[in-house]
This record gives structure tokens, sequence and C-alpha cells, in this order.
């Protein structure tokens, strides 16, 4: 998972390098990210176990609803097809994490 992580960020920022006028997507963690990091780092053993299992499918389940619907109706084409194309993975991604 970590290699398609890392392949698929790489792939996001050619893609967002070519929109036109450039974008350069934000390093941060959304607050929401953060406080469910934060959530995580407090926790151990079994408790950390279902937590981590939840936080996969909630956030592999909201980047695949992103990606659908930019790939449905986004404007920037390298955009639409980086969606597009990573849609499967994450789908796959989403489906092992729902089996943890």
């Amino acid at each position: 998972m970590i290699k398609a992580h890392t392949d698929s960020t790489a792939k996001l920022k050619t893609a967002a390098a070519g929109a036109t006028p450039a974008i350069t997507p934000d390093a941060q963690l959304s607050p929401a990210q953060q406080q469910t990091l934060n959530d995580l780092q407090a926790k151990s053993g079994a408790g950390f176990d279902t937590a981590y299992a939840r936080a996969q499918v909630d956030a592999h389940q909201a980047a695949l609803d992103a990606l659908k619907a930019y790939s449905g109706s986004g404007e920037v084409a390298s955009l639409k097809s980086f969606a597009t194309g990573l849609v499967p993975t994450v789908t796959a991604h989403l489906n092992m994490a729902k089996g943890l």
C-alpha cells in the first residue's frame, strides 16, 4: 500500500503541475485528518487496531468519492484523467481496508 500511495502522489503532482495554471497540492493535513492522527497516536493494542481499520475505511471511501466525482465532472483534463485512472486502485484499497 505504501508503494501505491507513493506512486499516486507522484502522479497527482504531475497531473496538478500540468494544469493551467499549475496547481500545488496542499501538503498539510486537514483538521479532520490531523484529529484522526492524534486519536490514533493516543491508542494502543486492540483499540488502535480497531480505530486504524475504521480510519482506513473512512479515508479510502472519502478518496474514492472525490475521485469518482472529479472523474465525472472535473474541469482540468490532467486531473480528471488522474482521478479516473486511480478509481480502481482506491476501490481495491477500500475493499482491503474493509477486510481488516
